[in-house]
């Protein structure tokens, strides 16, 4: 039944998650198209003179809206996914869901898997975009004669020694910190839904402003991570530098910092989880 209740959950979320692939790659194309004024394609053509048009103004106007766009669709589908929960959990939709021959457990399991599943793919979309903006900006750049793959075989041995340097002169290992932030890539849209989700449910506790305390309780769980994260930033800081000469003083504390906060955000993900299997289990309130 579990894979069943997957199944329409995935169905139901697929247009909009959908919809919002397709808004990131017209997105994406507006960013690569932004780089393809006069003003930008000389950048790497040493002899060329530029005089500044509309064009390089709109380029940079067409910079702004990818940047903001990129930022609307990753709250935009958190908003939607939010909506979503409500709507089928606490609304008339509620009514169906909750006579399902199924568990509550299974019902929360489902709509917190699929959920984190389409933020994973969205965040992961945004990321490749944003590796082919910086991408078309790196085409740019490269002096005539050489190809992108060219330059990287320039680049790459600096790169690794800069990398080297950064761990033998800092202690900072940028591939654990690169696992660390690919590992909370992973985690972090589950956690994060399931806090979301947690806090609609929450706000199901009031009866006569449930969308405002679900808000409330949302902003709460965010000031509250973000007051045990700037603690933990502070006695990290005093333990980790408090000898100054220490070689690995700023790897310690950089990666301190990503621990914390994915542990944090786990913890309070599963308090959140069974305050809210404990209220539509016992403390159910529909509208």
């Amino acid at each position: 039944m579990l894979g069943k209740l997957i199944k329409h959950e995935w169905k139901s979320t697929c247009k909009v998650g959908c919809l919002m692939l397709l808004i990131l790659l017209v997105v994406t194309f507006f960013g690569w198209l932004s780089w393809q004024t006069p003003m930008w394609q000389a950048i790497g053509n040493e002899t060329a003179v530029v005089n500044t048009s509309i064009w390089d103004i709109f380029s940079i106007f067409m910079m702004m809206i990818y940047m903001v766009m990129l930022v609307g669709v990753i709250y935009g589908i958190m908003i939607y996914l939010g909506v979503h929960f409500f709507k089928t959990m606490y609304t008339d939709q509620g009514y169906l869901t909750h006579t399902l021959p199924v568990t509550k457990h299974q019902i929360l399991g489902s709509k917190i898997l699929v959920s984190g599943l389409w933020y994973m793919i969205i965040m992961i979309a945004v990321y490749v975009s944003m590796i082919l903006w910086f991408l078309s900006l790196a085409s740019l750049m490269i002096p005539e004669g050489y190809s992108l793959a060219g330059a990287w075989k320039e680049i790459a041995p600096e790169l690794g020694i800069a990398l080297e340097n950064f761990k033998t002169e800092l202690g900072w290992d940028l591939r654990s910190t690169g696992i660390y932030i690919l590992v909370y890539t992973l985690i972090a849209p589950f956690s994060g839904l399931t806090i979301l989700f947690g806090s609609i449910t929450l706000g199901q506790l009031f009866h006569k402003a449930r969308v405002i305390m679900a808000i409330v309780c949302y902003i709460g769980m965010s000031v509250l991570l973000s007051l045990f994260s700037s603690v933990f930033q502070s006695f990290n800081f005093v333990n980790v530098f408090t000898d100054l000469a220490e070689e690995m003083a700023f790897g310690k504390y950089m990666n301190g910092i990503l621990g914390f906060t994915m542990v944090t955000s786990l913890i309070m993900a599963v308090i959140l989880y069974f305050v809210s299997h404990y209220i539509i289990s016992k403390k159910l309130n529909m509208e």
